[in-house]
């Protein structure tokens, strides 16, 4: 499972980039040079690094990359998953003015979004919903041919060594310079990484045998989609919170199996400013809304639809337990002994 966590992210990025470079290539590409160079073999690199290209184009640059990393960054609504290389003193590098391989260091694997529940204002005086950028997985050039990896979602390091004779996949692209107007075009191959060590392992995503923790609070384990939150969002009057119903439409009041879950429904609770109503004291108060924004049914055993409102855009989702992408804990108290007891959330990777 390990493994499969370090190159889910390889996975992913893999998958998205044959959709955007293919635009990439759609805007730049002349009839006679409609498909750059992919090799399969790192026999077929030339010799030379550069060679000259007609029509008064740059020399091509050729460059290997470990195959965790991408140049292409993945662009979902508000959502940007992306690379970043730095060099030995952290410094960021424009990876299209590169020179060599050997000057990266360092890499940051980082996802960008918005978090519409929060809100910051700017100097401006506008009030913004808050931009979030949060780095999930890094490497640190260890050797030659060896890096480290530190999977900040999972909590531990693994080590990595490559093989540059084994190439997995390549891509290309255009550059155009600024003062000449000539085309360079860069081609990058991506050679596999083995990782032959993990240190300071985590449980995640495990249900461990020991049911207590150190003090004897008992603990609950729950894997569960990573739509999902079990605890009520708050944004100054609005809340969001997750309710779970049963096969027969019924509310599940406190979630023991999460499997046993039909359908979430996602509540939105505001306060409406711009209208009143009286109540029994006969006091006018703000008016109180909360409606289904949105909505998740069970449609198989690894399949969920989604539902928004009030647009009623669906979109269907497929789970998959064994990639845990989050986990966080809850202290909740026992009404009936009155003794505390620790829930711990493992979040399964849920895609489109």
């Amino acid at each position: 499972m390990r493994k499969t966590s370090f190159l889910a992210i390889v996975f992913l990025m893999t998958l998205c980039m044959g959709h955007l470079h293919a635009q990439e290539k759609d805007k730049d590409k002349q009839k006679d040079e409609s498909n750059a160079p992919v090799f399969t073999n790192i026999a077929d690199d030339p010799t030379d690094p550069v060679k000259a290209k007609k029509g008064g184009e740059s020399p091509t640059r050729y460059f290997l990359f470990p195959e965790f990393y991408a140049y292409w960054p993945i662009d979902n609504n508000d959502t940007i998953l992306k690379y970043e290389c730095y060099d030995a003193n952290h410094n960021v590098i424009n990876m299209d003015t590169l020179h060599s391989m050997g000057d990266v260091y360092f890499i940051s694997f980082i996802k960008k979004h918005t978090d519409y529940t929060r809100t910051i204002i700017t100097e401006e005086g506008q009030a913004i919903s808050l931009p979030v950028s949060r780095i999930l997985y890094k490497y640190e050039r260890t050797g030659q041919d060896a890096w480290k990896g530190y999977d900040l979602l999972h909590e531990y390091t693994s080590q990595l060594q490559e093989n540059k004779s084994q190439i997995v996949r390549a891509d290309s692209s255009y550059i155009v310079n600024a003062a000449s107007g000539a085309r360079q075009l860069t081609v990058r191959k991506y050679y596999k990484v083995l990782e032959i060590e993990k240190e300071n392992v985590s449980t995640l995503g495990a249900t461990p045998n020991d049911t207590k923790d150190a003090s004897g609070v008992p603990i609950n384990y729950f894997n569960v989609p990573e739509f999902y939150f079990h605890t009520p969002k708050k944004d100054k009057d609005t809340t969001l919170e997750f309710l779970s119903y049963d096969s027969r439409d019924s509310l599940i009041p406190s979630v023991t199996n999460f499997d046993s879950v039909r359908y979430f429904s996602l509540y939105k609770s505001y306060t409406d400013s711009a209208h009143t109503y009286v109540d029994s004291n006969g006091q006018k108060q703000l008016l109180p809304v909360s409606a289904i924004v949105r909505r998740y049914d069970r449609i198989a055993k690894d399949k969920w639809m989604s539902i928004e409102y009030p647009s009623n855009k669906y979109t269907e989702l497929k789970e998959f337990k064994s990639v845990i992408v989050r986990s966080d804990t809850e202290s909740t108290v026992d009404i009936g002994t009155m003794n505390s007891v620790l829930s711990v959330y493992n979040y399964y990777k849920v895609i489109k």
